[in-house]
């Protein structure tokens, strides 16, 4: 079972560069038995090997030196806006959400023209700083985990085609995520890893290898398409989890 639950989570992470959490947390739950707290402990490590496993092979349309400046800042935003998290009133945040979910989704299914790509080359450093700030805020206020965030930035105000969006937001959300579960673990939390968890490793790693097999394959149409859809499952999925 951790074989498929893998390679689902492989799948969603190497096609939209978000997702991990809100797929593998209740696959978790639902067919491992863990609880909520196990569930998102490990759904951290399941991130983790599906941004890098899928990095592996999408490594050359990543932006490292952006993504970096995206973490750095985000971090910082995230410290900053922690404490007033809870000044924040439901029915904002309920706008803020829709807000965030349509322009999302328009970002994602109205792209930009190849003439209008810049590949971030264009963009100030300081910009990229507060708007990583920006979205350390809006990732702490709303829940909503940083590459379904990045998405939309890295397509509309950085211009970059789609598989360079979510190659950089790759690495954004695979180093966030280990971040994350460092400081989880420094705090005390335990995780016992036993060698079934290697099916996990197994799933995510055949997928995202057939995935690159795949998406070269495909016409650039379709493999858009099957990216476009599976980010706004991903939104979907998000809205519903919070909302309920």
């Amino acid at each position: 079972m951790l074989i498929l639950i893998g390679a689902i989570i492989g799948l969603v992470v190497g096609l939209t560069g978000a997702g991990g959490a809100l797929v593998s947390i209740p696959l978790f739950m639902q067919f491992q038995g863990m609880s909520l707290k196990e569930a998102s402990v490990f759904s951290l490590v399941a991130v983790i090997i599906a941004s890098f496993s899928n990095l592996v092979f999408q490594r050359k349309d990543a932006q490292v030196p952006l993504a970096a400046l995206f973490i750095i800042a985000s971090a910082v935003g995230s410290f900053i806006s922690e404490p007033f998290k809870h000044l924040i009133s439901d029915i904002y945040l309920a706008v803020t959400l829709a807000a965030i979910s349509i322009y999302s989704l328009y970002s994602v299914w109205v792209p930009i023209k190849a003439s209008q790509e810049v590949n971030g080359t264009k963009v100030h450093p300081l910009k990229t700083v507060i708007i990583g700030l920006i979205l350390g805020l809006l990732t702490t206020f709303t829940g909503l985990g940083g590459g379904v965030l990045m998405l939309p930035l890295l397509l509309k105000i950085y211009r970059f085609e789609q598989k360079k969006a979510v190659a950089t937001s790759l690495v954004v959300i695979g180093f966030s995520s280990l971040a994350s579960f460092l400081i989880q673990i420094s705090k005390g939390t335990h995780l016992k890893i036993d060698l079934s968890f290697i099916g996990l490793f197994i799933g995510i790693s055949i997928t995202s290898y057939l995935l690159k097999l795949l998406m070269e394959r495909l016409p650039k149409k379709t493999s858009s398409n099957l990216r476009k859809i599976v980010f706004t499952l991903v939104v979907g999925l998000s809205l519903a989890k919070i909302f309920s």
